[in-house]
């Protein structure tokens, strides 16, 4: 049998959306034999119409195992390995198939109920709309003329006396299948009106496969552009990272130098503005940070980076890096961790991101005098990271958008920072496969914030305990 030739891109689409439309095809003719069992017990029980009932349910067992053929057949055609093109060409195989199937049984069943005395000959409609919706124009015009050719060869063979007749006693008047007005006045509205049907649904079919396929040139037109885009992207996390970071980093070792004393006694006024600009130019540091982290982080990568990690050394990390910053505040760091040793299996450096993240938002929004408090538990599966502070805390109608790109609790007023420390922590947390959420106000007694986090705790044998 002939088939269609598709464009790889139509065949990719076609290979997503024909599986599930020839199930339903299946599910449908399940349904059809059921119809066929009740519709004979209601006509013969209840309307009184009169014709032998054996073949039918004969019929309705015949389909019932051809069904179950077609049914093996998908579950194969699921299961098979094949290109995109492959699977579409004998999706429309299978489609053919059961079309065709579907044709000649609804041929059979018509001349075991009436011939063209069954009002259902109505049902070759809806056989040639659903086809439309599964295959090419060209092959549907075969279709279409193979449902006029059964349908008329049908009737012409009952009117001639080439098939035997069946009457539906109590339905029609008898000799109805023999006058030639009424055979040819059905025959050429049935013809007119597939003819028509058919024509409006091709015409339909084929301009929404025309627009589908014009949306997946885009969507091409689209992904070149981000693939762009990304390359772009990469480059410019080269350039800062290198053009950026590079001179900013020698300039904060620079000045440390000099408040070590290398380069001379430091005088107290010195010394003060000395602190004020390297607490600036690690700040600037931290926001070139937060960009190429935000940038950069994603869990294929993090992934990459997972080993054995001790949390407490990490953590104790973590406190020195904001230990200027909270000095300079005037706010107070205090650590409570497990004395015995725990590992997890993680990225260190992520991990260490993650909490100088949270202490530092703690150190923003806590006033001078105030305390935040990095705790670490062990539980039974997890490691529970707490970050408390006793600041402003986070209005109620904030609190669901805290972990978005961006985002700043307070409008207008300057908080250093991009609003990116958050949101850099949730991706980390969610890399790890942990969660993390904010209570605020915390306690009855603290207007302040707690950041939790869980992460899921691993042996230094990399089973979960």
């Amino acid at each position: 049998m002939e088939t269609a030739n598709v464009p790889l891109n139509e065949g990719l689409a076609e290979e997503i959306e024909l599986p599930r439309r020839l199930r339903q095809y299946i599910v449908l003719r399940w349904v059809a034999v059921a119809a066929i069992i009740g519709g004979v017990v209601l006509a013969q029980q209840v309307f009184d119409v009169q014709f032998p009932a054996a073949p039918l349910f004969q019929m309705a067992f015949a389909i019932a195992l051809l069904n179950s053929i077609f049914f093996l057949w998908a579950n194969w055609e699921q299961r098979a390995e094949a290109s995109a093109e492959t699977r579409v060409r004998r999706g429309r195989i299978f489609a053919h198939a059961q079309i065709i199937t579907d044709l000649v049984g609804l041929t059979g069943l018509i001349h075991l109920t009436g011939g063209i005395e069954n009002p259902f000959f109505l049902f070759y409609l809806i056989h040639v709309g659903l086809g439309n919706l599964l295959l090419p124009a060209r092959d549907m015009i075969w279709v279409t003329a193979l449902a006029l050719g059964l349908f008329a060869g049908l009737v012409a063979g009952e009117y001639w006396g080439w098939l035997p007749h069946i009457h539906l006693g109590g339905f029609f008047r008898e000799e109805m299948y023999r006058e030639s007005a009424y055979v040819a006045a059905v025959l050429a509205a049935f013809t007119a009106t597939l003819s028509v049907v058919s024509g409006v649904a091709i015409s339909i079919a084929s301009e929404l496969r025309r627009r589908r396929q014009a949306q997946m040139r885009e969507l091409e037109r689209a992904r070149d552009q981000l693939a762009e885009l990304d390359r772009m992207r990469t480059f410019f996390l080269g350039l800062a990272s290198h053009d950026l970071k590079t001179p900013l980093a020698v300039a904060v070792n620079y000045v440390q130098t000099i408040l070590d004393g290398y380069a001379g006694e430091v005088a107290p006024k010195q010394r003060h503005w000395l602190e004020r600009t390297l607490a600036r130019l690690e700040e600037l540091l931290q926001l070139i940070n937060d960009f190429l982290d935000v940038s950069l982080l994603d869990a294929r990568r993090i992934a990459q980076e997972m080993e054995q990690t001790n949390l407490a050394v990490v953590a104790r990390q973590a406190l020195e890096d904001v230990d200027v910053r909270a000095k300079e505040k005037g706010v107070n760091i205090e650590s409570i961790a497990p004395s015995a040793r725990f590992t997890l299996r993680g990225s260190p450096k992520r991990l260490r991101r993650l909490l100088v993240n949270l202490l530092d938002n703690g150190i923003k929004f806590t006033p001078p005098g105030g305390q935040v408090v990095l705790t670490l538990a062990e539980e039974r599966e997890h490691v529970r990271i707490e970050v408390t502070d006793t600041g402003v805390g986070i209005p109620a109608s904030r609190l669901p958008h805290i972990f978005e790109d961006y985002f700043r609790v307070r409008e207008g007023e300057f908080i250093p920072g991009a609003g990116l420390g958050l949101s850099t922590a949730r991706r980390i947390i969610e890399a790890h496969g942990g969660k993390i959420w904010v209570e605020s106000p915390y306690c009855v007694d603290h207007s302040g914030s707690k950041f939790s986090c869980l992460l899921p705790k691993v042996m230094a044998d990399g089973k979960s305990e």
